[in-house]
C-alpha cells in the first residue's frame, strides 16, 4: 500500500492511524487528531519552545512590563484555594502525575493521559492555579501557526522548578494521594528538554494506544536505580541518577527501555558504554533489562549520507559493544538495538510495521560493518524466561496505582493493592462487645453500613480511578 506523505514523498508499507484502533477511549485524542511533534514544523529553528512561570508573569503584569500570554495570575490564597478543594481534584492529581513522569507534555497529550479534555483549554481552573502556585510552567511552540480557534492545543505543560509542590501541596495530601502523584519519587522540576520530553510522551501515548504491552512508564519512573537496582531489590555498585527517556513493559514483564537521541555525541557514547555495563552486570532472567535507542533527527533540517545522524550512532554502539564480547541472550549485543523514528512513524500520523513489531537491530551476527545487525521484533521475536525468584509482572498491578498511567490501563479500585490506614498500621477494626450484652441493640461497631456490604474508606484514602 502506498500513502501519500505531507512532506511530498511516498512512503511504502505504511497505514496512517486512523486505519488501526487505538485503545485510547476518545477518538478526537488519539494519535492522528494529535500534533505530530516529529513531522509538524514546530521546533525550526531549534528544539526549544516557549515558556512562562507564574511568578514571572505576575511581576510583569505589577511592573506594567509588556505584554504575555497569559492575562491574569490568581493570588496565593485563590490558587491554594483550588488546589485543596475536592472540585478537580482527580483532574490535577492527574495532570501532577504525567507531568513529574514524563517532564514535559503538549496540551493534547496530556489531555490524552488523563482522559480529561479540560486540559485542552490553559484557561482551565486546574492549571492557571498550578501555574499561578508555581507548580507548573505554560508554553507554546516557538515555530506553531494554527487559527486562534484551535491555538489552545498548541499549548505545552512542564513542572515549575520551584519547591512549590513540597511545601504547599505535599502536606494537604494523603498517603494513596501522594503514592498516586509520584510513584514514591521525590518531586522535582528542571531538566527538561522540550523537542526530547514531547517525542517521549508520544512515543509512551503510541505505544499504550496500538501495542499489546503491559504498561508504559515515563522518565521519572524510568531511573536506573528502578531499573536495575532498588526495583530489583538490589544495590547499585555507585550511585547512579540517570533516567531513560521511557520505558516499555511487556505482558511477561520484560523491561524495554527506550533512549532517544537525534546526535551521536561524545555524550551519547559514554551513554551507551554505562547501559551496556550495566546490563552486562544484570542477566536478563533476573532483571528483564534491554534497550533500544532511537535516532530522532529533525527531518527538517537537510540530511546527507555523510551527516545522517544514524550512520554515527550505528557506529558509535557497535564500537562500544567491542568491549563487551559475546552475542548470546545475555550479551549487551543482544540486549541493546536501535531503531529510527523515521522507521517506525515514516510520515506524519503514519505507523509502520516495524513499529507494531518494536522492531530494532542488534549487532549479533558474525559478522563485521553493516552486516553484522539483525531485525529482531521486541514484542515477537525476543523470549524472556523470568528467573523463579524475579516477579517481573508485579509492576503491571503497580502500575495501576499510578496516576501517570495511561488513563484506560488503570481502570478500576486499586485500594486493596495498598490497603486502609489500619491494615498498614497493622490494626484491626475494634469491635468492642456492649458493656450490658442483654440490652444491646442496633449495629455494632464496626459493622458495614447500607444493604449488606463492606463500608468504604473515604475517596481521598482509596485510589479508585
Amino acid at each position: 500500500m502506498l500513502i501519500a506523505a505531507p512532506q511530498r514523498r511516498v512512503i511504502e508499507d505504511a497505514f496512517h492511524a486512523e486505519m488501526i484502533p487505538s485503545s485510547c477511549p476518545d477518538d478526537d485524542l488519539a494519535m492522528h487528531n494529535r500534533i505530530d511533534p516529529y513531522w509538524d514544523p514546530l521546533w525550526a529553528p531549534g528544539s526549544t519552545s516557549l515558556w512562562a512561570t507564574g511568578n514571572l508573569v505576575r511581576a510583569r503584569k505589577e511592573e506594567g512590563l509588556g505584554r504575555t500570554r497569559v492575562r491574569k495570575v490568581m493570588t496565593d490564597y485563590d490558587a491554594l484555594r483550588i488546589l485543596t478543594s475536592n472540585r478537580g481534584r482527580a483532574d490535577r492529581h492527574t495532570s501532577w502525575a504525567v507531568l513529574q513522569s514524563w517532564r514535559t507534555t503538549s496540551a493534547e497529550q496530556l489531555a490524552a493521559f488523563t482522559g480529561s479534555r479540560y486540559f485542552l483549554n490553559p484557561s482551565y481552573s486546574q492549571i492557571q492555579a498550578s501555574f499561578a502556585l508555581g507548580l507548573i510552567d505554560i508554553g507554546v511552540f516557538a515555530n506553531y501557526a494554527a487559527p486562534s480557534a484551535g491555538a489552545n492545543r498548541y499549548s505545552l505543560y512542564r513542572p515549575s522548578n520551584t519547591d512549590s509542590f513540597e511545601k504547599l501541596i505535599e502536606p494537604n495530601l494523603t498517603g494513596p494521594e501522594l503514592l498516586s502523584i509520584t510513584g514514591g519519587q521525590p518531586w522535582s522540576g528542571g531538566g527538561q528538554y522540550d523537542r526530547h520530553n514531547l517525542l517521549a510522551a508520544e512515543l509512551g501515548l503510541r505505544a499504550a494506544e496500538y501495542l499489546p504491552i503491559g504498561t508504559v512508564m515515563g522518565e521519572q519512573l524510568s531511573s536506573v536505580d528502578l531499573l536495575a537496582g532498588s526495583g530489583l531489590g538490589k544495590k547499585l555498585p555507585k550511585a547512579d541518577n540517570r533516567r531513560a527517556d521511557a520505558t516499555i513493559i511487556r505482558e511477561d514483564g520484560m523491561r524495554v527501555v527506550l533512549e532517544l537521541t537525534a546526535t551521536a555525541s561524545a555524550s551519547f557514547e559514554s551513554k551507551v558504554r554505562r547501559w551496556a555495563e550495566l546490563i552486562a552486570a544484570r542477566p536478563l532472567e533476573t532483571s528483564g533489562l534491554t534497550v533500544v535507542f532511537i535516532a530522532a533527527p529533525h527531518p527538517d533540517r537537510p540530511r546527507h549520507t555523510s551527516s545522517d545522524p544514524r550512520h554515527a550512532i550505528y557506529k558509535t554502539v557497535a564500537q562500544v559493544l567491542k568491549g563487551f564480547p559475546g552475542r548470546g541472550q545475555d550479551s549487551p549485543a543482544a540486549r541493546i538495538g536501535i531503531a529510527h523514528w523515521e522507521t517506525w512513524f515514516p510520515g506524519r500520523h503514519l505507523m509502520s510495521e516495524p513499529f507494531l513489531n518494536l522492531e530494532a537491530d542488534f549487532a549479533i551476527n558474525d559478522a563485521t560493518g553493516p552486516d553484522r545487525w539483525a531485525k529482531r521484533g521486541m514484542l515477537t521475536d525476543y523470549a524472556f524466561q523470568p528467573w523463579h525468584t524475579f516477579d517481573a509482572t508485579a509492576v503491571l498491578e503497580n502500575s495501576k496505582l499510578l496516576a501517570a498511567t495511561p488513563y484506560w490501563m488503570r481502570k478500576g479500585d486499586h485500594t486493596a493493592m495498598i490497603g486502609s490506614p489500619m491494615d498498614r498500621a497493622g490494626v484491626d477494626v475494634p469491635h468492642p462487645a456492649p458493656a450490658k450484652p442483654h440490652l444491646a441493640k442496633g449495629r455494632p461497631l464496626g459493622a458495614a453500613i447500607g444493604n449488606g456490604g463492606d463500608a468504604k474508606l473515604p475517596a481521598r484514602l482509596r485510589i479508585d480511578w
